[in-house]
Formats: C-alpha cells, structure tokens, sequence
C-alpha cells in the first residue's frame, strides 16, 4: 500500500464563474438604483405620514381660524348672522374632529380625510358670503386663497389633489356666478373666475414643484419591481452557487465522502473538543483489499463503482457524529465518536462486515472471492493532543500495514501505550 500523507497544500475546489457572474450583477444592482428600490418600498408609508402629520397641522389651523370667526359674529344681529355663527361652529367641529381622529382611527385614510375637510371649509365659505351680503367680498378672498393654501400644507398625491381641484373648481365657479344676492358685478363675477384659474394654476403648480421628488412614474415603479424581481432570484442563485461551491470544496466528486480539506477543518474540530470536553475519538484507517487488480482486470470505470458502494455502505453504519473521509485512491480515513478501544473493535469489525457482506464479486481477493477491506484504528484522546496529525496518521497507518501483513479483510488497534511498548492489539 503507498503511504499517503495529508497536506495543507492539496488542491481545493476553486470558485466557479457562476458565482463570479452572481457577485458583480448583485454588485451592480447594489448601487444607486438599488438605493432607489430600497427608498420605494417606505415610499407610500412616508407619503402617508407626512400627509397625516401635516393634515392635524392643518386642521388645526382651521379650527381656530374659524373659531375667531366665530367669535367676530357674536356682535352682530339677525338670522343670517345665526346662520353664519352655525356654519362656523360646524366647520370648527369638523377641523377638530379631523384632528382627533388622524392619528386614531383615520391615520390609514390621511388624504380623503383631508380631502373632506377642505371641500367643507370652502362649502362653508362659501355659504356664509351667499347668507351675509356683506361677507361675500371678504368670503371671496378665502375661496380665491385656499387651494394655494392648500397645496403648501397638505403633501397628498398628485391624482388626489387634482380631483380636490375640480370638486373646489365647482364650489367656487358656483358661488362667483350663481350668487343669487348680485353682490358681485358682471364684470366683477369674470374678474374673479380668471383670478380662481390662477389660484387653482398656482396650486398644482406648487403641489408639483414641491413634490416632484416623490413622484414616480409608472415606468419607473416598473423598474423598481423588475429590479426587486432580480435582485431576489440573483440572490438565491447565489446562495445555491456558494452552497454546491461548498460542498464541492469539501466533498470527494466521486465517492460522496469528505476530502482532505474536510479532514483538516474536522481535525481541528476533534483536538478543540477532546481539549475541552476531555472525551476521546476514534482514528480509522481503511484500504481495499487487492484493489488495483480490479482496475487492471476491469477497468477504472468499474473501480470507482466499487468505491462508490464500499463507501455508500460505510456512510451507512456511521452516526451523524461520524465521517468518512477518502485520502486518494482506495484509501479511505474514519472518525468514530468512540472513546474506548472495545468500542472501537466492535465498530470498525462491522465496517469490515458490511463492506464484506455487499459481496462485490473479486477473484484476485483470494480466499475471500468477493471485495474486503483491511483497518487500522487507534483512539485518540487528551494525551494525544501534542502529537501532530502526521503522528496520528503514522500510528493507525503502521495498524493498518499490520492487518495487511496478517492475511488481510482483518482489522489491528493500537493504542499509544501499544506504540511506546510494541504490543499492537488484534481485533
């Protein structure tokens, strides 16, 4: 059998240009506009707590406006006037209930609420100019004012802010032409449309210019989705590409068992827990028997089947705290969760059985007809823990040398009180 011994050096498993590919699209989709996703998704969120916030604000604004209003009417005389305080009182009540239930119950319907509450002010306006003759130039004035107001308080959306346009466009337009007291000329009447189309103008030409930053077209929240959308699949693509890459790193292609680098990560492993546990392990060695006739009389092909099955039933007996690990060639190495030499004869002599009893038909393995294997183990336990892996390796390799020299299919413990004195054990 040609000695093999482990080396940090071995080749490993290089990464793959899959993951390279993976890795620089992420890259790129994490610059700016991955920052454009990252903002879009608290976009609607934001726009909605800002309106909430600024609506309170403005309503708030309304009420006591329109309570001073109010107020102001007390010293006047006459229906109208009662009229007049009414609508007041009905539309402070308004600002205030708005106020008091935004951050409650209506904090997920911010814009319709104000939206509301803003058509019932100019309603009320422009009730109060139609029922006081003498208010209607001063209710003029609020009506031509508030969608200008409106705009630099309330951050609602573009479409909602239109259709509180056109709904105050008809208030208006309706109290400047269809005041039934004449308080306003014909001349006067038109004056006062072209001067509500520039307030109006002005408004939506606030809202957008303050607002341009958060609109966003349709084709752009398409790209955000699009880049979500292949963000999320490059993303676990990658992560499947690092798996296998892993694995591959780690695993022999073609038995399925650890290699040498899962054998040095697993070592170290060991020599960490038998420090700090103080429990011991079993050290195995495996070869097969006659192995390279099989490749000679059958060919390579025809080997590594025989590898894949004598491993694929070793894997089988072993416990999860257990691996198996190939060298090269047919040598294979095992670490057994075992701390005693009894325990380790009786688990090493069922690998030999179960390697046996697959009866993989073998004429050059005289007497036995069918494939076998031979073991060397030896436990290792915290004494051993100065002593390299190559001095590991040397004990259960000269176990190992043993068994074949004694007639093969056998398996031979030591110990490292066997090794200072000579007396190997048989198993």
């Amino acid at each position: 059998m040609r000695r093999r011994r482990f080396s940090a050096t071995d080749a490993v498993a290089q990464p793959d240009d899959r993951v390279a590919t993976l890795t620089t699209r992420l890259h790129r989709i994490r610059s700016s506009d991955y920052v454009v996703v990252g903002g879009s998704q608290r976009f609607r969120a934001v726009q909605r707590r800002r309106t909430r916030s600024a609506s309170r604000a403005g309503f708030l604004v309304i009420a006591v406006a329109v309570a001073f209003d109010a107020l102001a009417l007390l010293g006047l005389q006459g229906s109208e006037t009662t009229m007049a305080f009414a609508l007041s009182v009905a539309t402070t009540g308004l600002a205030v209930a708005g106020w008091l239930l935004l951050p409650r119950r209506l904090r997920r319907y911010p814009e319709p609420v104000a939206w509301v509450v803003a058509i019932g002010v100019a309603v009320s306006t422009a009730v109060t100019g139609l029922t006081i003759p003498s208010l209607a130039v001063q209710s003029a004035g609020y009506l031509l004012v508030i969608p200008v107001l409106v705009s630099l308080v309330v951050p609602w959306r573009t479409l909602t802010h239109v259709r509180w346009l056109l709904a105050y466009t008809l208030v208006a337009v309706g109290y400047f032409i269809l005041d039934p007291n004449a308080s306003f000329t014909a001349e006067d009447r038109g004056d006062l449309v072209v001067v509500l189309l520039v307030s109006l103008g002005a408004s939506l030409a606030g809202h957008v210019l303050l607002k341009a930053s958060q609109i966003r077209s349709f084709a752009q929240l398409e790209r955000i989705r699009a880049l979500q959308r292949r963000a999320a699949i490059d993303m676990v693509e990658l992560e499947r590409a690092h798996h296998a890459l892993e694995l591959t790193a780690r695993t022999d292609p073609l038995t399925g068992a650890g290699n040498r680098r899962r054998l040095e990560e697993d070592l170290r492993a060991v020599r960490a827990h038998i420090q700090r546990s103080g429990f011991a392990y079993g050290l195995v060695a495996i070869d097969l028997d006659r192995f390279k006739a099989i490749n000679d009389s059958l060919g390579h092909a025809a080997g590594d089947e025989v590898l894949r099955r004598v491993v694929g039933a070793i894997q089988g007996s072993l416990r999860a705290t257990d691996a198996v690990y190939r060298l090269g060639g047919e040598e294979f190495l095992v670490i057994l969760s075992v701390p005693t030499l009894e325990g380790l004869a009786a688990a090493t002599d069922r690998l030999r059985t179960m390697v046996l009893d697959l009866a993989i038909h073998h004429p050059a393995n005289v007497p036995h007809g069918v494939v076998s294997i031979s073991i060397g183990g030896s436990v290792i336990e915290a004494a051993d823990l100065d002593d390299s892996n190559e001095t590991w390796f040397a004990r259960i390799d000269g176990a190992l040398y043993r068994a074949k020299d004694g007639g093969r299919n056998r398996v031979e413990l030591t110990s490292r009180a066997d090794v200072a004195v000579g007396h190997p054990r048989s198993a």
